[in-house]
């Protein structure tokens, strides 16, 4: 998967995640009154990491020369695995690790 487009994925399905999750507790969360509790799961703007905001990746990825025969040659990138603390092999290509933040500018939920 193109590096890009799992950085797209990942974050669209996140703020659905969240969204999804908040709408299905939401009948079973009121208040003896009645009235709705707020949202259980919430993304905080901001992208501070030891703060609880933001979203942050930490992905492997595999960097790959090709030549396209137009006289010139592009780096390709693409997403191996997220890095759950196995190892990551391979005999072909460069395995480079890429940690980013995302900053998030509103409350989401």
């Amino acid at each position: 998967m193109e590096l890009d487009v799992f950085i797209k994925e990942a974050l669209v399905q996140i703020s659905n995640g969240i969204k999804s999750a908040n709408e299905e507790l939401a009948p079973n969360r009121k208040k003896d009154d009645g009235t709705d509790l707020p949202k259980l799961y919430l993304l905080s703007p901001g992208k501070s990491q030891d703060q609880g905001n933001g979203i942050h990746f930490d992905v492997a990825i595999t960097s790959r020369m090709e030549d396209e025969g137009k006289g010139g040659a592009k780096v390709k990138l693409a997403v191996v695995e997220v890095d759950l603390g196995g190892k990551i092999k391979t005999a072909e290509e460069a395995v480079s690790r890429i940690q980013f933040s995302v900053s998030v500018n509103q409350w989401h939920g």
